[in-house]
């Protein structure tokens, strides 16, 4: 259920062409009722099960439905099924193990044929089949049984109870898994089916083609429920960023989502509308807790006071994000506002240091004859990481302690810790990461016991009972008031024992064409309304 989704360019582009009725350097721009949108790299795949983008499990949003999706006001929406299941309208059962899904009887793939329980209890099933490469199945572990007592009703027994189960299981929420036909199949396994290439469920919209480097040609879903106001949606495939921002300038895409370096320049274009989208999205600096010396709470609180985290988000993050302060969001309900960050105080990290032994030896803090030196591992093609790095190497230079910048390519750096991974595998003293939660709290919280890499998220290796039994509070009470003592507990814990040092919580930024309208993503995902898009 945890998500870190980087995505990787893979395609070049061969021609940069303007369609249509577009009209550069004019008021209007673009087609009436067709919309493009620029994403950068091609998508691994479109299979939504299979995906490893954070676009791609946006495109799948597309032409399939999830039971449960979510609002762009963060709220939990019904899709293919009637309604949100909850404890109040009888959906989940008094012990939080049984939630039933009435799903819609008009929902339809873009074939004509009908949705039924039969398709949910296929995609099941393929989820947990060990042949398809699922990007994460975990989830669906919990489920002790799933049940079809009719064509329009599932219910799902849950190995014990938990309280994220409906906004992460069938849902838009870490992924999309949205409900596939299974009739277009030959068994469950997925991974040489032709539906692969041209993929359809009962989304707003159909794939009618792909062309691998170049675009994703969709047009409407003639039977779908949710019908969209477009004739046409294409997405322009483009090698980098900086292709886009052109393809932005020269009225070439319609939609396109901007770097941080980018969303200045594109507001400054004249006839460019730019959006804000606040994210259930964290930045952060990762400790090694396990590996001495940042097994000692007091150098890792230490090294937070260190950096000048105002600074970082002035000039790294160019000031467009709000400082952070916990591992959860305001996006997020749960987001604690009464923790703050540890002061910027070079005299009081210093003051630290000494007490955890590390005496200052002309520039070097040095202890038992050994200085304090830290590896700083990053993804060296990330802009954002490599002007982090030169600052945090800077300011704790200030107070003695030694940095080495490591900078790894992405596949390594995230690869799986038995392949070498750097960040599962925990070879690295500090570490910039980012995380993206989903539509529940709990998938923004990485630091369980049993979570712990190589086997989970939880990179730092941070081990607390009292965190645990705090986790395991929340997720067994769907309450929310009780709910939030929890999850205001375990980020103070977090914050007390300086397992990060959080840094901001990175927006959206997109670019649009004037004419678009009722483009308006939520703090996942910017497909999500895809029916209420259109192009005046």
């Amino acid at each position: 259920m945890r998500r870190r989704l980087c995505a990787v360019a893979l395609a070049a582009l061969a021609a940069v062409a303007l369609a249509g009725c577009q009209r550069v350097g004019s008021e209007r721009w673009g087609t009436p009722h067709a919309l493009r949108i620029g994403i950068v790299s091609d998508p691994s795949s479109l299979n939504p099960l299979f995906v490893t983008s954070q676009v791609g499990v946006d495109i799948g949003q597309l032409f399939t439905e999830t039971l449960v999706g979510l609002s762009p006001r963060n709220e939990l929406v019904p899709l293919a099924a009637q309604r949100v299941p909850s404890r109040a309208n009888g959906d989940v059962s008094p012990d939080g193990r049984t939630i039933t899904y009435h799903l819609r009887r008009n929902e339809r793939f873009a074939d004509g044929t009908p949705l039924t329980s039969a398709d949910v209890a296929f995609t099941y099933r393929a989820i947990l089949d060990p042949r398809n490469p699922v990007t994460e199945a975990e989830p669906y572990r919990r489920i002790a049984s799933l049940t079809t007592p009719d064509p329009y009703t599932v219910r799902i027994r849950l190995r014990k109870p938990w309280a994220a189960a409906v906004s992460e299981l069938f849902a838009a929420s870490d992924y999309a898994y949205g409900i596939l036909p299974a009739h277009a199949f030959a068994s469950a396994d997925l991974t040489h089916a032709a539906w692969n290439e041209h993929p359809f469920g009962s989304g707003p919209f159909r794939v009618v083609a792909w062309h691998h480097g170049d675009e994703i040609v969709l047009e409407p879903n003639s039977h779908a429920r949710r019908a969209p106001h477009l004739q046409r949606l294409t997405l322009k495939i483009v090698p980098d960023s900086n292709t886009l921002l052109i393809q932005v300038r020269t009225h070439g895409v319609d939609v396109a989502e901007l770097t941080d370096g980018d969303a200045p320049q594109a507001r400054a274009l004249p006839g460019v509308r730019v959006i804000e989208t606040p994210q259930n999205h964290t930045d952060f600096l990762e400790f090694q807790t396990t590996r001495p010396p940042l097994n000692d709470p007091l150098v890792r609180r230490a090294i937070v006071e260190a950096i000048d985290r105002a600074a970082v988000a002035r000039t790294v993050y160019l000031g467009l994000h709000p400082i952070a302060t916990t591992e959860i969001p305001p996006a997020l309900w749960a987001h604690d506002a009464a923790i703050a960050n540890l002061p910027y105080d070079r005299a009081r990290a210093a003051r630290d240091l000494e007490r955890a032994g590390w005496h200052l030896r002309g520039d070097t803090r040095v202890r038992g004859g050994r200085p304090l030196r830290l590896d700083f591992a990053f993804v060296g093609t990330n802009a954002t990481a490599q002007r982090l790095a030169t600052i945090v190497q800077a300011e704790l230079h200030d107070v003695g302690i030694e940095v080495l910048l490591k900078a790894y390519p992405a596949t390594i750096f995230f690869a799986p810790a038995a392949q070498g991974g750097i960040d599962r595998g925990g070879h690295f003293a500090l570490a910039y990461d980012d995380w993206y939660g989903g539509a529940d709290p709990e998938a923004s919280e990485l630091y369980t016991c049993d979570q712990r890499a190589p086997e989970g998220p939880n990179s730092e290796r941070w081990c607390s009972a009292a965190y645990d039994r705090l986790f395991a509070a929340q997720a067994q009470n769907d309450d929310r008031a009780a709910r939030r003592r929890a999850f205001d507990g375990m980020q103070r814990l977090i914050a007390e024992n300086a397992v990060a040092d959080f840094l901001v919580y990175p927006s959206a930024f997109t670019a649009l064409n004037p004419a678009v309208i009722g483009y308006t993503p939520n703090m996942l995902y910017a497909f999500g309304n895809s029916e209420t898009w259109d192009v005046r």
